[in-house]
């Protein structure tokens, strides 16, 4: 299996918290070579779903979330062997969360003036034409293509075309939810590195596949529309039916949960799956997650625009983690009996900025804030003394935004089935944030929530009590 070159940048493991503003991946775009896929389909399994008649492409980001999980860096690369030349060798491999990927060689310049004017005469045709959705948006990438084309000489650009629901809403960065800031992160490195992102709805995905042509490199869609594709062997994936399908190592599934074991959204078996067939690699997440999904960080940005407030002048206050009063009542590892007794004996307040669901009241101990705007909540979370998980969302970014305002984060799990750093190596639903768990005190703290209540108070005051930088 062979990969496009993929530039990233490790992190070290014990500054993690001074590194949170950097890029923590540069160039975010892989690529599979031909398709083979004996020994990968019978180590995989793929669920099979059909589409209804009608698919809404377009995510509402008030709308309610999936299931959570998996942050951290993952990348390095074995150097060829040294050349008579003075140029440094490059690299022939990438490592990505432990996978070991070989890196596609260059095209010679014959290909490449080939491919150039084959491009640049699929381009003009395309923009002449009917784009079905978000032109004004896919002329400007396109645009944008064509330019590199004209000024590059020797490098074919890597074009991402997406049905993921969440794109629309990134482009103007509309909301907080997790999948938009790792969008806008994405799309940020897209912009700085030459790498362009086309979007359509998922149907007439297969008509604007054939109408780009090897244009595209990748097609990221979602879980859904994977499944579907595959499914579609008339319009939509490569087939004996459909010769200028998208072929299926092409097609990625970009999910911000993974595939996680026995699934229930899927009936997802117990052994590793994918949504495409070929096998984890094609799952492309922003986490470090099992069965080798291919990690594609971000970063979350503005934390250089507040000033940060020094322990000693923030209000005696925690801060609670989630947006939906629903996960006080559902999923949730912190029952409602709690809170009294948590404020009582910490003597803190404590702060929610959730949603009001009806049904599903905030607890009264709570001071209830509701919904803020992104500054706004940047600004309420650098005054907190820490930032306390109740075991959703499993996986959201505000845990690192809250490290990179020197604001410690405690994050619960259930029972003895997780341990309370349970690393990258197994799904573990019972665990709140996994990889942000990872780092440890004084950073991030865990407890076990069907200890003591007590266990969970100390833990509370050890962190708010030792003070962390940003």
């Amino acid at each position: 299996m062979s990969v496009l070159p993929l530039v990233s940048k490790r992190p070290v493991r014990r500054d993690w918290y001074r590194r949170i503003i950097g890029i923590l991946i540069l160039g975010v775009v892989l690529g599979f070579v031909l398709y083979h896929g004996g020994s990968e389909l019978q180590r995989y399994r793929v669920v099979s779903f059909n589409p209804p008649e009608t698919d809404t492409s377009y995510v509402d980001p008030s709308s309610s979330p999936a299931l959570n999980f998996s942050l951290e860096s993952s990348h390095s690369v074995s150097t060829a062997d040294p050349t008579t030349t003075s140029s440094p060798p490059k690299p022939t491999t990438v490592d990505n969360n432990h996978v070991t990927y070989a890196i596609l060689p260059p095209l010679d310049q014959e290909e490449i003036e080939t491919t150039r004017e084959s491009h640049l005469g699929r381009i003009d045709e395309v923009i002449a034409g009917e784009i079905e959705n978000f032109r004004n948006w896919n002329v400007k990438q396109l645009e944008a293509l064509k330019k590199y084309w004209l000024e590059v000489e020797n490098a074919q650009p890597k074009v991402v075309l997406s049905t993921y629901g969440y794109v629309p809403c990134a482009m103007t960065v509309c909301s907080t939810t997790g999948e938009v800031i790792w969008l806008e992160s994405l799309i940020n490195s897209f912009r700085e590195n030459n790498q362009f992102l086309l979007y359509t709805e998922y149907e007439n995905l297969g008509k604007m596949y054939k109408k780009y042509g090897d244009v595209v490199t990748h097609v990221w869609s979602t879980d859904n529309h994977v499944i579907w594709c595959f499914n579609d062997t008339i319009s939509c994936i490569q087939s004996t039916e459909n010769p200028d399908g998208i072929p299926p190592w092409k097609l990625f599934t970009f999910t911000f949960w993974g595939s996680p074991r026995g699934w229930q959204n899927f009936l997802a078996p117990p052994e590793p799956w994918s949504f495409n067939p070929l096998g984890g690699e094609w799952n492309l997440v922003p986490y470090r997650m099992p069965d080798q999904h291919f990690y594609l960080g971000y970063h979350y940005t503005g934390c250089q625009d507040l000033p940060f407030i020094p322990h000693s002048e923030r209000k005696d206050q925690v801060l609670i983690l989630a947006k939906r009063s629903e996960y006080f009542h559902r999923w949730t590892f912190l029952e409602p009996s709690v809170w009294p007794v948590i404020k009582n004996k910490t003597g803190y307040n404590l702060i929610s900025v959730s949603n009001s669901e009806e049904g599903y009241p905030v607890p009264e101990a709570l001071t209830l804030i509701g919904p803020m705007e992104r500054h706004a909540y940047d600004v309420l979370l650098g005054s907190a003394k820490a930032l306390l998980g109740i075991g959703r969302p499993r996986v959201s970014p505000s845990p690192f935004a809250s490290l990179c305002r020197g604001v410690p984060v405690i994050l619960p799990y259930k029972g003895t089935k997780c341990p309370a750093q349970p690393g990258d190596s197994t799904w573990c639903g019972d665990h709140q944030h996994g990889p942000a768990a990872d780092i440890g005190p004084p950073y991030v703290y865990t407890v076990n929530s069907e200890g003591p209540i007590d266990d969970i108070v100390e833990t509370i005051m050890t962190a708010v009590n030792t003070p962390i930088e940003p």
